[in-house]
């Protein structure tokens, strides 16, 4: 807020994450029933046959649609962050460059990059856009069995889902981090290693960024926001692990 200089390449990210999350909340809300039905279908329907029975159906029934109800706000905040990450691969040239200003304006130097010019903007903007589809592709590839299994052998869902949680958490500081680790010549081996090596300060930002974005309102802004704490965590912490 401080920084006007930000504002500018901070609104196109904000118009996409806008756009995203109004389709994918409409897209839960037209498939609330449906969505319910497939996490749940698994689950035993428990009747009562007398009133003594009740003392054990009357709790599990509550169990269950306690269960159901956690299992549909998972897969709907999912739902969000998955609309996020599209709408990240369309503005990573964009969060390239506030990277690199957040870097320019905390550090006080210019972060490490190669020749500059139209062309070289070009180059970055492609890079950006390429590393950060190949980020989103890694997380799919990981995400869709699980979610596969899920689908396939429907009790699973309660391991599935926190998985897909963790899998989540686990992607969040990776991929808001990696604007400024991408400049450093990291590879995607070197960016895993230094996420274990910080893995407290980068579960905590990435359960942060987890509310951020599945909060009404605050997800508007979640984007800009969270590759401007993804540079500082970077920034903060020591650059390589041996």
């Amino acid at each position: 807020m401080r920084e006007r200089r930000l504002w500018a390449l901070a609104l196109f990210p904000l118009l996409l994450s806008l756009t995203a999350l109004g389709g994918a909340v409409t897209g839960v809300v037209a498939y609330a029933g449906p969505l319910y039905l497939w996490l749940t279908g698994w689950m035993p329907k428990l009747v009562a046959t007398g009133w003594l029975s009740w003392l054990w159906v009357g709790p599990a029934q509550l169990g269950l649609a306690l269960l159901g109800a956690a299992l549909f706000l998972t897969a709907a905040a999912l739902c969000l962050v998955a609309a996020l990450a599209v709408a990240n691969v369309l503005a990573s040239p964009f969060h390239d460059v506030l990277a690199a200003r957040v870097e320019r304006l905390v550090a006080g130097r210019e972060p490490e990059s190669g020749p500059s010019g139209p062309g070289a903007l070009l180059r970055d903007a492609a890079r950006a856009l390429r590393e950060e589809l190949r980020r989103i592709l890694c997380f799919a590839g990981l995400a869709i069995p699980i979610g596969a299994l899920g689908w396939l052998v429907p009790p699973a869902q309660i391991l599935t889902a926190p998985a897909l949680f963790g899998l989540t958490l686990f992607f969040l500081p990776l991929d808001y981090a990696s604007y400024c680790l991408d400049r450093r010549r990291y590879s995607f081996a070197d960016k895993r290693r230094w996420l274990l090596a910080h893995a407290p300060a980068s579960f905590g930002f990435g359960a942060a960024a987890f509310l951020a974005c599945v909060i009404p309102g605050a997800n508007l802004l979640a984007m800009p926001l969270l590759v401007v704490g993804g540079t500082l965590l970077a920034l903060r912490e020591p650059e390589r692990s041996a």
